[in-house]
């Protein structure tokens, strides 16, 4: 079970006043206080009460941190004055833990697994005398598609950092359709990986709404000093999870696709929902109908078009005539 965050700030603040000897014994109020000076929130006693009790519990759960309350000094204290949680020692299962899902990522794709990450995770391990996973990594025991030295992966950590602290970035975008270079400004929301492939998706200043652009066609992105465009977060949820794929058409809304498939392949659909809506209706002889709601795109046409005469697209009448057509 995790912690939430909000919790383990209020972790620190406890331990912190735990761990001052120039004003020891810190009292229930003077908790309180200290976490409306340091976090802006001023707790309740019942929230400070199972604070302690959480950090005097057990591992996983808590930190077996050695608190008592004296009555004389009439304050909470730590018995063993060395004791603090910064300086908890990870168990053989942890570090074992650690190890082994460091080891998945890298029979996932090594390659995700950024320098920073290694060398911190080194850090960490080198402490306890331990060192980085490398036996097992030599003998892959998961197999994906995905292709070490992808166009446009180097730039993994800037656009990452540009999504996640929010910083408007500028970059050369590659049109495979147009056959054009054009530089862009645009204020990254998240990355998306489909179909082994990465892509951002942020608000583009150019085309004055939510944009996606592949990774292999961003070219020399550049951090800049501007204020941050924010999108309204329906919007965002719209346009990131009411769909299969990253590109969507142009002015089409969620809507209901329907399609029919053969017994061949109906199996493949209901063991890989395409999406969280998808839903079934399977008559005697194997043959179903398919929903889903989602705002369309030029991948969920690919996909329908893929499977030729074993997919019969219902509706909408556009997307029929698009799988048809193509």
């Amino acid at each position: 079970m995790s912690i939430p965050n909000s919790a383990i700030r209020r972790y620190k603040v406890i331990d912190l006043l735990l761990r001052n000897t120039w004003k020891p014994y810190p009292t229930m109020r003077d908790i309180q206080e200290a976490c409306d000076d340091k976090l802006s929130f001023f707790p309740s006693v019942h929230t400070i009460e199972k604070d302690i009790r959480n950090m005097k519990s057990s591992e996983p759960v808590g930190f077996d941190a050695p608190i008592k309350y004296c009555r004389k000094n009439m304050g909470y204290y730590y018995t063993d004055p060395n004791f603090s949680i910064n300086t908890i020692r990870l168990t053989e299962h942890d570090i074992d833990s650690i190890k082994e899902s460091i080891e998945l990522l890298q029979n996932i794709g090594g390659s995700r697994v950024s320098i920073r990450f290694k060398q911190a995770i080194d850090k960490i391990l080198t402490t306890y005398k331990e060192e980085f996973p490398e036996s097992d990594t030599n003998r892959k025991l998961i197999q994906t598609d995905y292709v070490n030295g992808s166009r446009g992966f180097k730039n993994f950590d800037i656009l990452f950092s540009a999504c996640k602290n929010k910083t408007p970035i500028s970059f050369v975008h590659y049109s495979f359709q147009k056959r054009e270079y054009k530089s862009v400004i645009v204020h990254p929301i998240l990355l998306k990986e489909f179909d082994n492939r990465w892509y951002l998706i942020g608000f583009s200043e150019h085309h004055n709404t939510l944009r996606t652009f592949g990774f292999d066609r961003i070219y020399e992105p550049i951090p800049l000093k501007r204020k941050y465009v924010a999108v309204i977060q329906t919007d965002v949820d719209l346009y990131c999870n009411d769909i299969y794929g990253v590109y969507p058409y142009e002015n089409q809304p969620k809507q209901k696709v329907i399609f029919k498939t053969t017994p061949l392949i109906t199996n493949y659909f209901e063991s890989y929902p395409i999406h969280e809506t998808q839903q079934s209706d399977k008559n005697q002889y194997g043959f179903c109908k398919f929903t889903i709601e989602v705002v369309p795109t030029f991948e969920l046409v690919r996909l329908l078009r893929s499977y030729g005469e074993e997919i019969k697209v219902i509706s909408p009448d556009w997307i029929k005539s698009e799988v048809k057509n193509k």
